[in-house]
């Protein structure tokens, strides 16, 4: 058959006889998610991936965030309404495959963003391969128990994996001073929109060279006989692992080597030529997501010195091959190895290194008076960072204040070297999963209204504007936002036995729990107000529902607190009659792609609080930008860029700005805010007021960490950000001019496509041709 000849239909009916014997209707939904997913490899596999002869680029990322993959294949495909009535059919629904758990590859919008441009990179035609983890158990599965967070595994394959293509006979070696383990690939294959094209996310297993220990086993040693199979598993088997000691540091690098070393041996063996070694950087570029993968530059440079090669032309080569994208503006976040464990773990890695500072002190002595900040081994530490802005010939941020923030600041030493290797990528996100799969009623109505595919042509995007004062387009985007939030409420009435009011505004915050995020500034925020609403004040107000979805890493303890604080406030203002449901709060566990499908499209208000200067751009922002929620927000990150094409007035900005911040940090006080705020005041006193809140321990704590270690600024932003919360409330009762701000935030949209991101990178930095 040719693919015009395979239909969907036949090729899925042909696999479940095949595998079950069954008809449609009567397989189990694990059964159906298998034939599925095999019916869609089988699709695409008429276009079965083959290294391509023009150059490609390999995106190494710690994470990928994929999320469930098939609804966006079938999509991708253009066979999506053909499978959605074949299911019908047979009395069976394609929402049945939710019920599949999303894959556990990522956890925040690093793995977000790579995720996006990969499904960007199909649907432009380019060749760009994505290089990671598979992980086991990803970073955890989420729970709240006694209003904390608690950690399980995520147990992500109880359906089985059908999507991956296991690669056994492209695994290789990767060695360390203690073990050597094989890297297995499995294929994810990544189709573009409509075009044919794919390309594939590799991630890799980590299995033991070695099996059981029959001797030990023999023996009842069980532990002995294991040992090498486990110390081999752990590599792969959870993202981020806890690295608080020595033995998590020492994971977390065998993590970022072990797949960097295997994605450089598949590729090297897929197009090195001894007689052509010069033409490499004409046949791949590899970008550097995060410093989680700079050793990726040693290890290239030790695999081509093992070909033969002297060390100058194999670092020549890696300046030509290799970019490094900075995704944080906080030096303590860049990543940093103690001397000692790194040598004894990677002892001919560290030697490569070694090479690399020692020229770098050659070079740079006379060119830098701060040479001291740019070395890669000081204080017996190596700096990643620097590893990487000395060897990688492009270095890029990811907002316009971002990068103007590492020039000036965090790789401000580099800047004053190479300007020409600095320049700024916005981040984007692929509106294909993002609108037309996740809003699909609002895709269909802006395609009516526009007379265009708009996620095919963007530009058509900007023609939404002149209807900002049609009534007609207003009220049914009105309409279309009431019947998501009305599934929205029945989905939170089923799994978290809350119910929301979908009359009320929504405003929603989801993203990793963090102190610079300040989700704690937002429950201080909802605090101020349940306090007025029980003296009877505030009634002027549409009802308000607060939603929270996050996780915080298992070992940040203030994180943790938060969560805890919000879950008790949630449970004392849900609880209390007075408010006769004026306010409610609420906290998703185990926050996901899948769920932020359901929460994005549905959102009055997108909550984007970060103190100015801390968040590097953000992608959540731009998903609720595009599906028409104005954002509440700090002057930070991509918000800016919103604002620039929005427009202030369609948005709602609070608090000090990034140069504010910069000018009074070292000077912040935050007992001087509580003292003479008596907003900030009437809040924090409330934090120990047990004739509101008693027995509330947490409370007690998020005070002391508000008075004693505000460390991003939440006392100084308050007040403005209650005022403007407050502001928005009231806006939001006059739905034709709020859905009039909604529109146009949803006509500006169009800049923040990855599409037009992807497009940057392969033009500027690795050179591609589509």
């Amino acid at each position: 058959m040719t693919g015009d000849d395979m239909k969907f239909s036949e090729v899925i009916t042909e696999i479940i006889e095949q595998k079950y014997s069954k008809e449609l209707r009567e397989l189990s939904v694990r059964e159906l998610y298998d034939v599925t997913s095999c019916a869609v490899n089988a699709l695409m596999l008429q276009n079965e991936y083959r290294a391509p002869k023009k150059k490609r680029a390999a995106y190494f990322s710690a994470e990928f965030l994929v999320g469930s993959l098939i609804k966006s294949n079938l999509q991708n495909l253009g066979v999506f309404d053909e499978a959605k009535k074949l299911f019908e059919k047979n009395s069976r629904s394609l929402d049945e495959l939710d019920a599949v758990p999303d894959f556990a590859f990522g956890n925040g919008g690093l793995g977000r963003l790579a995720a996006c441009f990969l499904e960007s990179a199909a649907s432009l035609g380019l060749n760009l391969d994505g290089y990671g983890i598979r992980y086991d158990y990803g970073l955890f599965s989420q729970k709240i128990e006694g209003f904390r967070q608690t950690e399980y595994p995520d147990n992500w394959k109880t359906m089985g994996d059908p999507l991956g293509i296991r690669k056994e006979e492209e695994a290789v070696e990767v060695v360390f001073s203690d073990m050597t383990v094989r890297a297995i690939p499995y294929d994810y294959l990544v189709l573009g929109y409509n075009n044919q094209k794919i390309n594939r996310l590799r991630l890799y297993s980590c299995k033991s060279k070695e099996s059981v220990d029959f001797k030990a086993f023999e023996n009842h040693d069980f532990s002995k006989a294991f040992q090498k199979m486990n110390e081999a598993k752990a590599i792969t088997a959870f993202l981020y692992p806890n690295d608080s000691d020595d033995c998590g540091k020492r994971l977390r690098l065998r993590q970022q080597y072990f797949f960097v070393s295997a994605a450089l041996q598949n590729i090297l063996a897929e197009i090195y030529d001894e007689k052509h070694f010069e033409n490499l950087p004409n046949l791949i570029a590899v970008q550097l997501n995060d410093t989680h993968p700079t050793i990726a530059v040693a290890e290239f440079i030790r695999l081509i010195m093992k070909k033969g090669k002297s060390f100058e032309n194999a670092f020549s080569m890696a300046t030509e091959i290799f970019s490094y994208t900075n995704h944080t503006v906080m030096n303590e976040a860049l990543e940093k190895w103690n001397e000692r464990l790194f040598s004894s773990l990677l002892p001919e890695v560290y030697d490569v290194i070694k090479k690399i500072n020692a020229r770098l002190i050659s070079e740079l002595t006379k060119k830098t008076n701060r040479l001291d900040e740019c070395l890669i081994i000081r204080d017996e530490t190596i700096h990643m960072a620097n590893l990487a802005c000395y060897v990688c010939g492009h270095i890029n941020g990811v907002a316009k204040i971002h990068s103007s923030i590492i020039e000036k600041d965090t790789l401000s030493q580099w800047y004053e070297l190479y300007p020409l290797r600095f320049s700024n990528k916005t981040n984007g996100i692929t509106f294909r999963r993002w609108l037309a799969l996740s809003n699909s009623e609002l895709y269909e109505y802006l395609c009516k209204l526009l007379e265009n595919d708009v996620v095919n042509n963007l530009s058509a995007l900007e023609q939404l504007e002149k209807y900002a004062d049609d009534y007609g387009v207003l009220d049914h985007l009105d309409e279309i936002r009431h019947r998501n939030k009305k599934r929205l409420c029945e989905y939170i009435q089923k799994t978290e036995n809350v119910s929301l009011d979908c009359e009320s505004a929504f405003f929603v915050q989801i993203k990793r729990i963090h102190e610079y995020k300040r989700q704690l500034l937002c429950a201080l925020g909802i605090l101020y107000f349940y306090i007025r609403m029980k003296k009877g004040e505030f009634e002027e107000l549409v009802p308000l529902s607060f939603i929270f979805s996050g996780k915080s890493a298992s070992g940040y303890k203030e994180a943790k607190l938060i969560i805890e604080f919000i879950n008790t406030l949630a449970e004392k203002i849900n609880s209390d009659s007075m408010l006769n449901n004026r306010l409610k709060v609420l906290f998703i566990a185990d926050y996901n792609v899948s769920k932020a499908q359901k929460l994005i499209p549905a959102a009055d208000f997108s909550l984007q609080l970060s103190l100015a200067g801390t968040e590097a751009s953000g992608t959540g922002n731009m998903k609720f930008m595009l599906n028409g929620a104005p954002t509440l927000g700090t002057f930070d990150g991509a918000n800016i860029e919103i604002v620039n094409l929005a427009g202030e007035e369609n948005n709602y900005i609070f608090g000090l700005r990034e140069e504010e911040v910069s000018q009074g940090k070292e000077f912040y006080d935050p007992n001087d805010i509580y003292e003479t705020s008596d907003v900030v005041k009437t809040v924090v006193d409330a934090l120990s007021d047990e004739t509101l809140f008693e027995n509330c321990d947490c409370f007690e704590k998020i005070k002391s960490l508000l008075l004693n270690n505000d460390r991003y600024m939440v006392l100084a932003d308050l007040e403005s950000f209650i005022k403007t919360l407050k502001r928005a409330a009231n806006d939001y009762k006059d739905k034709r001019e709020y859905f009039k701000k909604s529109l146009i935030n949803t006509a500006s949209s169009a800049f923040f496509s990855s599409d037009r991101t992807i497009e940057e990178y392969a033009r500027e930095i690795w050179n591609l041709e589509k």
